[in-house]
């Protein structure tokens, strides 16, 4: 019998490739990616798909049909039943408990964008709160539509200063699709605005929002060397705002972490000793020692991935790297055999819980 193959187009691919990494929680760009994708779709149970040919299909192609006993193989092990399935899904772009990562009409800007580009907002208010009760991956495709276009504009802060205030906003394109590559025009821009939109100080919920739109800002002007005004914002969360410790403990683990790892970078930025600092690191390796059993898979991605980018972009030795690795060496156990041994700043794209990130890759 003659095995038939099938034709594939740029869509249909690099979405395919999307949700099988996004199945896998890490990204498909190397041969150790491929080999342990095609021990899982073994071990699980899919069938056998060669390292080779993964590495042909999502690293390096060049043209060449796949089987379809592969293609059924790869959309089984994200959910479908066989390859037509998948492809009626994305072509449709149905939102039924699916998030369509790639983006089909890429060159042809939506109607959304043209509102956002002409500053007609109004249709877009009654759009938002119209989505209020739609599944959470119609919401999150939105979300993604909104970023697209944003992206494109050269000011993107009338559109912020228009819709700070809308939860759909809030909740989907500020929270849930934060960019921690800043790629927006005066991205830092829309934080400025959130927090000055917490009202209510004593609750749980603002102390949240606080903590989040101030850390976010901070690592962003860290990393970018505006030290000055890092200075500024780690002055205002870890000097001036008076924060208690047990609230703290009650915040969602997303904002709560990058608290804790990114008072080690304002130690280094106001000049304290290495043996502060060092105890400092000390202390926050003792803390994931503690909570590591009580938190969830993301939650374990979130910490690891906080911390890692912070001890990498420090002054820490080595030493301090591995010892945060070993902590979580369960999760890399999951991962291509090789990036437990690499240097901690390989692992940092295996560990990305950032949701924005798993649809819009920084590259």
């Amino acid at each position: 019998m003659i095995k038939s193959k099938l034709a594939l187009n740029t869509y249909t691919l690099s979405e395919l490739k999307s949700q099988v990494a996004l199945k896998l929680s890490f990204p498909i760009s190397g041969k150790s990616d491929c080999k342990k994708l095609s021990e899982i779709l073994l071990e699980e149970g899919y069938g056998s798909i060669s390292e080779t040919t993964l590495y042909r299909l999502f690293v390096n192609y060049n043209g060449n049909n796949p089987y379809k006993h592969t293609l059924n193989i790869l959309v089984n092990y994200i959910g479908f039943d066989v390859w037509q399935d998948f492809i009626d899904a994305i072509e449709s772009n149905s939102y039924s408990n699916r998030i369509i990562i790639s983006n089909k009409n890429q060159n042809n800007d939506t109607l959304l964008y043209h509102c956002i580009v002409n500053e007609t907002y109004k249709p877009l208010q009654d759009y938002f709160e119209s989505i209020q009760n739609k599944e959470y991956s119609f919401k999150v495709n939105v979300a993604l539509e909104v970023y697209d276009s944003l992206i494109k504009i050269r000011k993107p802060e009338l559109f912020f200063k228009e819709f700070t205030k809308n939860k759909f906003v809030k909740e989907f394109v500020l929270e849930d699709g934060f960019d921690p590559a800043f790629r927006i025009t005066n991205y830092d821009f829309a934080y400025k605005l959130y927090i000055d939109e917490i009202k209510n100080n004593d609750s749980l919920e603002s102390l949240q929002d606080f903590v989040f739109s101030q850390s976010v800002l901070f690592r962003y002007y860290f990393l970018s060397k505006n030290l000055q005004e890092a200075l500024v914002i780690g002055k205002k969360i870890f000097v001036t705002t008076d924060i208690n410790l047990d609230d703290l403990e009650s915040i969602f683990i997303f904002p709560h972490i990058r608290f804790k790892a990114y008072r080690l970078w304002f130690l280094e930025l106001t000049q304290k000793a290495q043996f502060i600092i060092e105890d400092y690191a000390y202390e926050i390796l003792d803390y994931c020692k503690a909570i590591y059993k009580n938190l969830d898979a993301i939650g374990k991605k979130i910490v690891f991935h906080t911390l890692a980018e912070v001890f990498c972009q420090s002054s820490l030795s080595i030493d301090f790297h591995w010892q945060l690795k070993l902590i979580f060496k369960e999760e890399f156990s999951k991962l291509p055999q090789s990036i437990f041994e690499k240097p901690l700043h390989n692992s940092l794209p295996y560990f990305s819980a950032n949701g924005l990130l798993l649809y819009r890759p920084a590259i």
